[in-house]
């Protein structure tokens, strides 16, 4: 089979590799769709350490069960995974905080994804429950973004709200930030640079869009007569992204720092002036087994609007032409099939 080997930073290749061959309790999975995520495309920089090449890299994936050893799953089921493998009996596991395993192996991190025309999910994620089933009615074009709509939800769930939300980029994570976010009744604003993906912010309800020039800056100030009430970067968190956080944050104001952050970046903060601005910060990342349950069911409650989302879809012997497009952000998202 072809897949999308991660071998080194800076290094992706096309290889042809063996169909992964079961033991007992494993099952197989043939790929329809794998979603490009801006984590693999930081872990392609070097921005992030949680890889393990050489690895086959992708874990937001919409596939069909062809071949099973599992005596709980039947071939034929439309499927996707929960891609963080835990032992589901530490505290972190019992309290559904398995991203905080000491034993955790992540699909397309440090074993073998989505990148492929076939997966093989072991018998012990099978048995810890990460393995997602779907109707066969849902359409792998929304299924990839079971995901990564969980891992959203997870920051909804832990992040304080009051009346108005900025959401900081305006590509996949950004968007649905701003379908959840007018869902949940808030007035919704997004900061992006780029027009086309500010488009699609205005298509999927956003109140407002913005640039990110001093201008567009002073514009939300005045007509939030101070700046909004929760800032979620859903963008990778340089120091220009930073800034432009806490500029649009008034004062008491909650801010969340969701997306990834080049290795080495630091957050300085001088303490009076946090002591009196009354800022609150935090960071979400990944998502629950809740989380995950709670996406599955907007997912087949049909109340995300992923369709303007994914733009690009590449096979995966054009893996590497598809990576440029997504590091380009020619569109939204970009996905991989076989």
């Amino acid at each position: 089979m072809k897949a999308i080997v991660f071998e080194k930073i800076q290094q992706l290749s096309i290889q042809d590799k063996p169909i992964p061959t079961l033991n007992d309790g494993d099952v197989l999975i043939r790929m329809e769709l794998c979603g490009i995520c801006a984590s693999d495309l930081a872990a392609l920089r070097g921005d992030v350490s949680d890889y393990a090449p050489p690895v086959v890299m992708g874990h937001e994936l919409a596939g069909v069960i062809v071949e099973s050893r599992h005596s709980d799953v039947k071939t034929g089921e439309k499927v996707t995974v929960n891609p963080m493998l835990s032992c589901g009996v530490c505290i972190h596991c019992q309290n559904d905080r398995d991203k905080y395993c000491n034993m955790i192996e992540g699909i397309g991190h440090d074993i073998d994804g989505g990148y492929a025309e076939y997966i093989r999910m072991p018998k012990h994620g099978v048995d810890t429950g990460k393995l997602i089933q779907v109707p066969s009615t849902v359409p792998p074009e929304e299924l990839l973004f079971l995901e990564p709509l969980g891992c959203c939800l997870n920051a909804m769930q832990e992040t304080i709200f009051q009346n108005s939300v900025a959401i900081l980029g305006a590509g996949p994570i950004g968007l649905l930030f701003a379908q959840l976010t007018k869902r949940a009744g808030l007035t919704t604003y997004v900061f992006d640079p780029l027009p086309h993906r500010r488009a699609i912010a205005e298509t999927v309800g956003a109140d407002a869009t913005f640039d990110i020039s001093p201008d567009d800056v002073a514009h939300l100030h005045e007509i939030t007569h101070g700046g909004v009430d929760t800032v979620i970067s859903a963008t990778t968190n340089k120091t220009a992204v930073i800034k432009l956080a806490f500029q649009i944050a008034r004062k008491g104001a909650y801010i969340n720092f969701f997306g990834l952050a080049p290795e080495g970046q630091e957050l300085r903060i001088n303490l009076e002036e946090f002591h009196y601005t009354g800022h609150k910060l935090m960071a979400s990342w990944a998502f629950s087994r809740s989380s995950l349950e709670e996406s599955r069911q907007l997912l087949l409650q049909k109340v995300i609007n992923f369709k303007p989302l994914l733009t690009d879809q590449f096979p995966i012997t054009q893996g590497l032409e598809a990576f440029d497009n997504a590091i380009a952000q020619r569109g939204i998202k970009t996905a991989l099939h076989p």
